[in-house]
């Protein structure tokens, strides 16, 4: 039997594991909890472990220290989701338990194996267990146990951890509530079972057969913002963007607020008014931008102003092609390196034409295309920020699943890079409304921050399974209406199930409602939704726009 590991070893170690877990993606993908469609824990822990073969396949013939750092250094940058970051934090403790050794005893074995979970934990900021961390702490503390024994090997050690992986996971429904009312283990934890099964088949010198049944599916179709209207021609007219100051003698913020909006309305589309204390943020696209200005400037004083030519630029679209679009992108990028830096940007992450306009109106320059289903990975964040030249950048994952990712991007970029953790796409909003270029770092931090807390958000989904869920057995087909991440309405109609989330989430405080409608929701279904509701909450002022976004039919912000 191997009595100590090597790096060719674990050069086999870690393509079996790939293969292991690669097969076995879809099971991992249906333990997920919600019957929401999802990211998937599999599918996500899969193109992490991709990342990290690729850099691998670099270092084949290296000693066993060199393949470590580069399997941690291809699943640092291409984790995705929080379970891709913990898998990517497991590697990276191994990685150190070996470092400068080019081959290991069982004892060091078992203690890299610890190493891994003590970085894991540390990497998490409330750690939970039931998740994979138990399975890999609970696996690590059996392999220092199996590596105390008098005739102690790798494959010992190995199989000893398999062993306690697999018993861990089994626990995991005892240690989590939402497991056991699902039914289900950790899908997590079960996805490291993969990597450990393959691991063990790579030390007993046997192979992992490879699944060939096709697996994945392309990204939804987007609706565009056009195209949810129905309209075939546009005139183009000229996108303009502007700040209010509202005048300070202004009795009511929130009336002014929308009374700009009101008087804008007339003249011209994809109106978008946002505010946050005295500050209202415009986009509309009109025809006549200086008449808008005017209208404007009757509200308070007007500040970054940004007027586009819509038809000029669809025109230069058109006429960009071959050698010429490479020219003038190499132009571009050479001019965006010589200039200074900007003192601050935004990152976000969203999905849908719609949403991506709201986004780049309130400022925000890098826009990742992801969201629930696509959780970019670390690398995708770490390049969007070092794209925008500026000296300070602010993240806004919108997505719990992805706040991981960002927060390890900052690790790779240092203090340039602020997490803002926006869990959903209308806390996202709240914190770019807050943001202000005026302002110094400290200020805008607290500032965001303080958006999210004043938003309340909610979707409408389908479940994609049966499931239970504390006391709501839901059915496959069932729309959910969700509240900050957390069903709390079942219904068989889109529309009541969306007038009962509402009702949940508007209180008598509430004043403004902004409705976001998906790909699958027509303008006319929206539109009808829409009086539905303002018939029932009279006393709130609501806006309604195309957010183009997939899974979710309805995505509402509640100020």
């Amino acid at each position: 039997m191997m009595q100590v590991l090597n790096g060719s070893l674990f050069v086999q170690m870690v393509l079996q594991g790939h293969t292991s877990l690669e097969q076995s993606k879809d099971r991992v993908n249906a333990l997920n909890v919600f019957p929401v469609p999802d990211g998937d824990t599999g599918t996500n822990m899969s193109l992490s472990m991709t990342s990290g073969v690729n850099e691998l396949k670099r270092y084949i013939d290296a000693p066993l220290y060199r393949v470590a750092e580069a399997v941690s250094t291809g699943l640092l940058m291409g984790a995705r989701g929080n379970s891709g970051v913990i898998l990517s934090q497991l590697f990276r403790g191994f990685a150190k338990g070996v470092a400068k050794k080019t081959e290991v005893d069982p004892k060091d074995f078992a203690e890299a194996f610890q190493n891994g979970v003590t970085t894991a934990y540390s990497a998490v900021v409330k750690p939970v267990e039931g998740t994979i961390l138990t399975v890999s702490k609970d696996a690590a503390q059996a392999a220092q146990q199996a590596a105390k024994a008098k005739h102690a090997t790798i494959q010992s050690v190995m199989e000893a951890v398999l062993s306690e992986a697999e018993r861990s996971l089994e626990r995991t429904p005892d240690l989590l509530p939402v497991l056991r009312q699902a039914g289900v283990v950790d899908s997590g934890g079960q996805g490291l079972v993969c990597i450990y099964r393959g691991w063990l088949a790579a030390i007993k010198g046997e192979s992992v057969a490879i699944d060939t049944t096709p697996v994945g599916q392309a990204p939804a179709k987007v609706m565009t913002p056009a195209a949810a209207h129905g309209d075939g021609e546009t005139e183009y007219g000229y996108c303009t963007e502007f700040i209010i100051r509202l005048s300070e003698a202004a009795d009511d913020e929130k009336a002014t607020e929308l009374a700009v909006r009101d008087a804008l309305i007339p003249l011209g589309d994809s109106l978008l008014v946002v505010a946050a204390d005295d500050i209202v943020k415009i986009h509309i696209h009109a025809l006549q931008p200086g008449n808008v200005l005017n209208k404007a400037m009757e509200y308070g004083e007007l500040t970054r102003i940004k007027i586009d030519n819509m038809t000029e630029q669809h025109h230069d679209l058109k006429m960009d092609a071959g050698d010429t679009t490479v020219a003038n992108t190499g132009a571009a990028n050479l001019a965006k390196s010589e200039a200074p830096k900007k003192q601050y940007a935004i990152v976000t992450v969203t999905v849908g034409d719609g949403l991506t306009e709201v986004f780049k109106s309130l400022g925000a320059e890098g826009i990742i295309q992801g969201g629930q289903t696509m959780n970019p990975s670390t690398e995708d964040i770490v390049n969007s920020v070092k794209a925008l030249h500026a000296e300070h950048v602010f993240i806004l994952p919108n997505n719990s699943n992805i706040i991981m990712a960002a927060e390890q991007a900052k690790t790779v970029l240092g203090d340039q890079v602020t997490v803002i953790p926006t869990k959903s796409i209308p806390q996202g909003i709240a914190a770019a409304i807050s943001f202000d270029a005026g302002a110094d770092l400290t200020a805008n931090v607290e500032n965001m921050r303080g958006g999210i807390s004043r938003v309340k958000s909610g979707q409408i989904t389908q479940a994609v399974r049966d499931s239970n869920y504390q006391d709501l057995e839901i059915k496959e087909g069932d729309f959910m209406g969700m509240q900050e991440g957390k069903v709390v309405t079942l219904g068989k109609e889109l529309d009541l199930t969306a007038i009962e989330l509402l009702e949940k989430m508007i209180d008598e405080d509430s004043e403004v409602v902004t409705v976001f409608f998906g790909e699958d929701v027509t303008i006319e279904q929206a539109g009808k939704l829409l009086e539905e509701a303002q018939n029932q909450f009279d006393h709130c002022e609501f806006e309604l726009h195309s957010g183009g976004q997939p899974l979710y039919s309805y995505i509402f912000s509640v100020e």
